[in-house]
This record gives structure tokens, C-alpha cells and sequence, in this order.
């Protein structure tokens, strides 16, 4: 079973490469936890989608660690992977989500998921995602997506973007609606309006961390939304298509996504505040014994 990690983009809201800062006993970061319970579970091909601006450090700091464990590959989603003329040649922004999972495209045959490199899913999270791949041939949807409740994924410190869900009465997706600026007033999560006005949610909302389950047909119709998108906002310098967006598209046109709640609680680097937090948790997630003391 395929994973897809999705590490082109460097974090710039708390200093450095945000995957790559050191976060356990013995400077283990957010992704060694990731691939370890990744491994744990049972996937046995890991596929990251990286830069090649920061190839040989990420190289150096993780293939070392796992290509013993579990088949390892490198894919590369850089501004140059667009053809020229299909973009501003002044534009270095990545061209989203979607685009990343394409990379891998041709190293993929059978259903496989996606993550984020920066976020903390911890093994249930895992443990739901692996099992519905297993079974996912079978299902009448052909992908999922694991959720968290809002009340689990805020940060301590500063506001976070967070795709909030709409589900149906049978559990499936309606949409994904992305709130930027999600932070707790007053014990209240809430995320400013485009006037600046706070606006309050439930916190016991779904929210998508980007951890998904996928048939590898998919990449097919993904192959085909990106060519249009980029037909369409190539030429912007901004302009993305995530896979929530994509997704959105899909179940407009009657596609089936089911929705997975996990029970975990996120971590993540949002400021220097976030990673004492998040060294306090692991710490005491060892002592329980759920981490050993060194990962690899």
C-alpha cells in the first residue's frame, strides 16, 4: 500500500523548513512520527513529493532512516515541471496540492493515500486510513477523507487555515469550505470574514487535515481537471488547485466521498509557542509507551 507525502512546500509562518525541525527526544520531526505509524499500520511504499531547492538536505535527513524499513521514492514538484508557455515565467509559487499528487503518478497502481508532511495525524488516524484503502476496491465511493473535529486541530498559539466540512446524512462530503485565520476568542473557535468581523464555529464541526484515501483512477480525472485549470489560471501568479478544490468539483458532478472521523488530536508547528506544546505531548506519548524513545 502507497503513501503520498506531500513536502514540496517549506513553511513560512514559523521560521525554517517546518518538516524538518526536530521535534522529538532525540531530534525526530513531525514526518518521522508520520512514518513511523504510517510503517506501524502497515503501508510498505512511501512516496514523497519533494523540492529539488531542498533535495539533498531532506534526503539527507530521511531517506537514511527508512529505506531499510520501507520502499522509499522521490518525486519533484517544482515551478519547472509546468511547460513555459502555460505559465508566468516570473511566478515561483507551486501550483497546489492537486499537482503534487500527479507527480507520482506513474509510480502508482492500486488505491493509495495522501498527507501532509507538516501535520501530526497520530497512528488512529493512520490506522482508519489503511484499513479503508484495504476495502476501497469494494466500496461505491472511490475515496474517502479522514476528519478531524475542530476542537482537535487548533493550535495553541495564532490562527490557522482549516477546511471545514459539510457532510450529508449518509456521511458523505458536500464540500469543502477552507476558513482562513481560525483561532480560539474567548474559548470560541472563530475565523475573520472578509469585512474583519469574527465569526464563530461549532467546534464540534469536521474539519479536512488533507488526509485522504484515493482509488488510483482518480489520478486519471485529476490529470484532467489540472490541464484545464491550467488552461484557465496558468498564466496567474498565485493561482492553485488544491485537492479540496478538486474534490468540490467532483462531488458537484455527483461523485461520492465518504467521510472518516478520526478520534486523534492534531499537532503542528504554527509558532515557536506550537513546538514546546507539541515536545510536551510527545514526551508524555512516549512515557504511555505508544512511541518508543528512539523511532528509528
Amino acid at each position: 500500500m502507497t503513501l503520498i507525502v506531500l513536502a514540496a512546500t517549506m513553511g513560512n509562518k514559523y521560521g525554517g523548513l517546518k518538516q524538518l525541525e526536530g521535534i522529538g527526544p532525540n531530534g525526530e520531526t513531525i514526518l518521522d512520527f508520520s512514518i513511523y505509524d504510517a510503517i506501524k499500520v502497515g503501508f510498505n511504499q512511501i512516496i514523497f513529493v519533494i523540492s529539488k531547492h531542498f533535495d539533498s538536505e531532506f534526503k539527507r535527513l530521511v531517506s537514511g532512516k527508512y529505506e531499510h524499513l520501507v520502499d522509499v521514492k522521490y518525486v519533484y514538484q517544482d515551478i519547472e515541471t509546468i511547460p513555459i508557455e502555460k505559465r508566468n515565467i516570473k511566478r515561483t509559487a507551486l501550483y497546489g496540492s492537486v499537482r503534487a499528487v500527479l507527480m507520482g503518478k506513474h509510480l502508482i497502481n492500486s488505491s493509495f493515500g495522501v498527507i501532509n508532511v507538516v501535520n501530526f495525524y497520530q497512528r488512529e488516524s493512520f490506522e482508519l486510513l489503511y484499513q479503508h484503502l484495504q476495502h476501497l476496491e469494494n466500496e461505491d465511493y472511490e475515496s474517502f477523507n479522514i476528519c478531524y473535529r475542530l476542537s482537535n486541530v487548533l493550535a495553541e498559539n495564532g490562527g490557522v487555515t482549516r477546511g471545514i466540512c459539510e457532510i450529508n446524512e449518509d456521511g458523505f462530503l458536500k464540500c469543502v469550505t477552507d476558513r482562513l485565520g481560525v483561532e480560539k476568542i474567548g474559548g470560541i473557535p472563530m475565523y475573520p470574514n472578509e469585512v474583519h468581523k469574527w465569526v464563530p464555529l461549532d467546534e464540534s464541526s469536521l474539519v479536512s487535515m488533507n488526509m485522504w484515501g484515493f482509488r488510483s483512477e482518480i489520478l486519471n480525472e485529476m490529470e484532467v481537471a489540472f490541464e484545464d485549470f491550467l488552461n484557465d489560471y496558468g498564466k496567474d501568479m498565485k493561482a492553485h488547485f488544491s485537492i479540496p478544490a478538486f474534490m468540490n468539483q467532483r462531488i458537484e458532478k455527483g461523485t461520492k466521498v465518504k467521510v472518516i472521523e478520526t478520534p486523534a488530536k492534531w499537532m503542528g508547528l504554527v509558532s515557536h509557542d506550537d513546538k514546546i506544546q507539541v515536545l510536551f505531548r510527545i514526551n508524555e506519548m512516549i512515557k504511555k509507551g505508544i512511541y518508543p524513545s528512539k523511532l528509528f
